[in-house]
């Protein structure tokens, strides 16, 4: 028979849900004095908690409930917005204080069932796995996991589900637990490839393992603390994480920043652009957001964006390399213009001063004249905002400007740094903003993100003086 335990504040809902309950055989108990969660120990198998009661607490309440050593099923009772909202949090079925007593019967059948797929702790391992409560120890380790690789599949299978997107990433109990020679060869050989870059449903597939092993262990392995399961890249500690970390925000920014845009703010060129800037240009976007190159990455849910996005790639390309086409790209974009979000399509007259002045601050800046670098640049982002090339380099001359005149060296660091990566996050690559960003990192007292920019506009464009001379600075290889 299935203990429920009846934790609802208000009497009016909660009596008649015990009567219910009792009159069908069920083992059932109200208890007001636990509304606000577990005091001590519990049998039951299934808890109605109050979500009215609890609003914003719910999820934490839950957790609680579940962390209890007989890991009951929760069900939340509730109508309140808030109830609504906190319920998918909580991952709980919510159900009304008036629901049908079939539909709670079978909210409790299904909670019974399912309890211990609630999620991933080692009270629920060990239960699943039909062991006795015990505390986690090295010299269980081995019995549990033995256990837990017959364990019934839907376990593991509802347990992964809310993961299935999650990055996967080690903790140093999988270090551990290799040092105590408790996983299996082909285990052993299965966790080599959990590095933080691969989603859960990515893992599954690649083997040694069939699928359904490799479903046990995950859980098994996330159940005693051995992996994290996040739904973005855990740190950036390594190159092969941060990658993955910066593509999913460029896919996310360009997602945004197209939105209603031109087809020169896809390619990001202006409208003076011939067909070898097109081309190279193309080529740039291509080198960040080609699917061949994103393709080979786990991108998790923004894989979706790729495709799409590509395609306006190339009608942009295709548009603006025909001269028939451009000229009536043009005409649509007299008409619409103002309905448009644009960086690029600018006056060709503002292209012309910007880079002028663009030209005229990059000289002084050689000269070491910062005050003069800053106002021609500042003169560039005014006739052209946005151009990543200008506007880096005029936060890159303002901070010297600001640092000559007292101000915190690595505080202002970090606010231009902040400036300039929100600007670039979503576009291609710029290896000529790319430079005064890695100096900005570097200031910053933050070499590891400088040799990260170097490394990305070296890679583009090795003749870059200044970018070199850093690059040696920082001791990366010569380029």
């Amino acid at each position: 028979m299935t203990a429920v335990l009846i934790a609802l504040a208000d009497i009016g809902p909660a009596m008649p849900h015990e009567e219910q309950l009792i009159a069908a055989g069920v083992d059932a108990k109200w208890d007001a004095q636990l509304a606000d969660g577990p005091r001590g120990s519990t049998d039951a198998m299934v808890v109605l908690v109050d979500a009215d009661h609890l609003g914003t607490r719910l999820v934490e309440v839950t957790e609680r409930w579940r962390e209890q050593a007989s890991v009951p099923g929760v069900i939340a009772i509730g109508g309140s917005a808030v109830a609504r909202e906190q319920a998918p949090r909580a991952r709980v079925t919510l159900l009304s204080s008036s629901a049908r007593k079939e539909t709670i019967f079978a909210a409790i059948k299904e909670a019974a069932k399912m309890r211990l797929a609630s999620g991933m702790r080692w009270p629920v391992l060990r239960a699943a796995s039909g062991l006795p409560p015990i505390t986690e120890s090295r010299q269980h380790w081995q019995q549990t996991l033995a256990a837990a690789r017959a364990v019934d599949i839907e376990i593991p299978r509802s347990a992964l589900r809310w993961h299935a997107a999650h990055y996967v990433t080690p903790t140093a109990k999988l270090d551990e637990l290799r040092e105590e020679r408790v996983l299996t060869v082909p285990e052993l050989e299965a966790s080599r490839v959990i590095d933080g870059t691969r989603t859960v449903q990515s893992l599954v597939r690649m083997g040694p393992l069939d699928p359904l092993q490799t479903a046990r262990m995950l859980w098994a392995l996330g159940s005693m603390g051995a992996l994290d399961f996040t739904p973005e890249i855990r740190d950036v500690t390594t190159g092969a994480r941060r990658l993955i970390s910066d593509l999913r925000a460029h896919l996310r920014a360009r997602s945004e920043r197209l939105e209603k845009s031109t087809f020169y703010d896809v390619l990001e060129l202006t409208p003076l652009a011939e067909y070898e800037e097109i081309e190279a240009a193309y080529q740039s976007v291509a080198s960040r957001f080609a699917p061949q190159v994103l393709d080979a990455h786990d991108l998790s849910e923004l894989q979706a964006l790729v495709r799409p996005m590509w395609e306006l790639v190339e009608k942009a390309r295709s548009v603006l390399v025909d001269h028939a086409q451009r000229g009536r790209y043009h005409d649509f974009l007299r008409q619409k213009i103002d309905t448009l979000h644009t960086v690029w399509a600018i006056d060709p007259s503002a292209v012309t001063a910007a880079a002028e002045a663009f030209v005229r601050g990059q000289r002084a800046l050689g000269e070491g004249d910062v005050h003069k670098a800053m106002s021609d640049l500042a003169v560039a982002c005014r006739h052209f905002p946005g151009h990543p090339d200008y506007e880096a380099n005029f936060a890159w001359a303002r901070y010297r400007v600001q640092v000559s005149s007292g101000r915190d060296r690595v505080e202002g660091a970090v606010h231009e740094r902040k400036q300039i990566e929100e600007l670039l996050v979503g576009r291609r690559p710029w290896p000529r903003a790319l430079v005064p960003l890695a100096l900005l990192c570097a200031a910053g007292n933050d070499a590891d993100s400088a040799r990260w920019h170097l490394h990305t506009a070296l890679t583009i464009d090795p003749t870059i003086p200044a970018a070199a001379q850093l690059a040696q600075r920082l001791g990366m290889r010569r380029y």
